[in-house]
């Protein structure tokens, strides 16, 4: 009986750090690196193609509040 208790937190832990699976973004599987990012008050991970288009919005949103 102990054994299945064991089984089963290995099994949750596994689980948990199992790694990012999709982008929240687009959907896609994330191979290897995962960026997060605070989208809506929410964390969200992103795949390196999303996360490339939230950095260019959010320099352009910055240089367009600095220069106008």
């Amino acid at each position: 009986m102990g054994w299945i208790i064991g089984i089963v937190v290995v099994l949750v832990v596994l689980v948990a750090f199992a790694g990012p699976g999709k982008c929240d973004v687009c959907g896609l599987p994330i191979k290897r690196t995962s960026h997060t990012w605070t989208i809506g008050g929410k964390k969200q991970k992103l795949c390196p193609k999303c996360n490339g288009q939230m950095e260019r919005r959010v320099s352009k949103e910055a240089f367009k509040k600095r220069f106008g």
